[in-house]
């Protein structure tokens, strides 16, 4: 197995996101003991460009002889709908048209979106982003999650969302086992992680066993999308009646659960920081329709959505601003 992966970077690429998906498939080869991934940068014009901290980045290969690869990611960070990378796009629309995998990471979907690239895919963006993306490119099926694998194409919100977009890929070619090590080496495992949207989630965490945190983060990535506890169980390894016995044991709760509390959660954010639609919004977070995301949010909150959207934006007149500077992630 050889997996060449081509960087594309624009003009202001967040670095932690580059360095986040080079330490997995660094430490993917060594825990595989062999060369599997391969990783290469390219710019625009063969020119250097300069990360949002101002540090020079220098492509690894000229565009006009860079081999097809595996796999093409183009890096962007703010501004993104400002950018014009003609060159890059027009190689990703070569590698897409040779039907090769091809995504974005952080707001380099605007890039791939603005060249047609994303048209009746799933795609995600960073969140402080994501409103606008909707409004520009209404021909993509935009889902506000950390992460988002539609057939060939790959989008991640930025920041640690690469860092877990990556782990998924390295799971997908490598298996369970060397994902385990790899999260092990780069203290993954070890944090503390707090259940999705409890209460008590924003202030205070709980330890639970590498297999419920897996389960936990795959429910996060997946939120807009169809997932079943089969589909969890399977990608970790473990049966289905397991992982329901470790989410009944652990948190007194079920993946299904959980992961219709998160959509709510989700929702809630774009009702009360957007203007989208909201049937835009109930289809970004994995509700079958609008009037199922207002039945399930009266529910949960006592309250439509319509009616806590003018609620919010009325109190919100009278709050200072850093009151109301609150965006999920």
């Amino acid at each position: 197995m050889n997996r060449q992966i081509v960087f594309c970077l624009c003009p202001g690429a967040p670095l932690f996101c580059i360095a986040s998906a080079l330490d997995v498939l660094r430490h993917a080869n060594r825990f595989a003991a062999s060369e599997i991934y391969q990783w290469t940068f390219l710019c625009e014009d063969n020119q250097p460009i300069q990360d949002g901290n101002g540090l020079w980045l220098y492509p690894g290969r000229n565009i006009e002889e860079i081999d097809p690869p595996y796999l093409a990611f183009i890096v962007a960070g703010f501004d993104a709908s400002q950018l014009k990378q003609p060159q890059l796009c027009a190689w990703l629309t070569k590698q897409a048209h040779d039907n090769r995998k091809i995504g974005a990471i952080s707001n380099g979907a605007f890039l791939l979106a603005a060249s047609g690239l994303l048209n009746h895919y799933s795609a995600t963006t960073h969140w402080e982003d994501f409103e606008s993306f909707c409004l520009l490119f209404p021909q993509v099926q935009p889902r506000y999650q950390r992460f988002v694998i539609d057939r060939n194409r790959l989008t991640c919100a930025g920041g640690s969302a690469t860092l877990d977009m990556f782990i998924e890929l390295v799971r997908q070619d490598l298996g369970n086992e060397i994902v385990l090590k790899i999260s092990r080496q780069m203290l993954l495992q070890e944090q503390s992680v707090v259940l999705p949207g409890s209460p008590s989630s924003r202030v205070t965490g709980r330890q639970y066993s590498p297999r419920v945190q897996r389960a936990l983060g795959m429910i996060e990535a997946g939120v807009g999308q169809s997932i079943t506890v089969a589909d969890l169980a399977s990608r970790i390894g473990i049966s289905r009646r397991e992982l329901l016995r470790l989410f009944r044991s652990e948190l007194n709760n079920t993946p299904s659960n959980i992961l219709g509390q998160r959509r709510l959660d989700r929702a809630r954010s774009l009702i009360l920081n957007t203007r989208l639609p909201m049937a835009t919004i109930a289809d970004s977070v994995g509700f079958s329709s609008q009037s199922h995301l207002t039945s399930s949010y009266h529910a949960q909150f006592g309250i439509t959505p319509a009616q806590q959207r003018r609620e919010y934006r009325a109190a919100s007149h009278r709050l200072p601003l850093k009151s109301r500077d609150f965006r999920d992630w």
